[in-house]
């Protein structure tokens, strides 16, 4: 056996090193979808309910026994 040889036969075959390019993105896969970014807003557009709506008040109301 060799020196060489002696060093990498204990270490592990698989290689962990992260992949330098993502080729495969979801566009890639997906040209025609449909854009959702809209949805990660947190503004008054998206939000359907009022602004003075409380979701504990109407929780209250609830009936849970029904």
């Amino acid at each position: 056996m060799t020196q060489q040889n002696a060093h990498s036969a204990g270490k592990c075959p698989v290689m962990h090193g992260s992949m330098t390019t993502n080729d495969r993105t979801e566009k890639n896969w997906w040209p025609k979808s449909l854009n959702l970014d809209i949805l990660h807003q947190h503004d008054a557009k998206t939000n359907p309910m009022p602004s003075d709506f409380d979701y504990q008040e109407e929780v209250k109301k609830l009936d849970f026994s029904a």
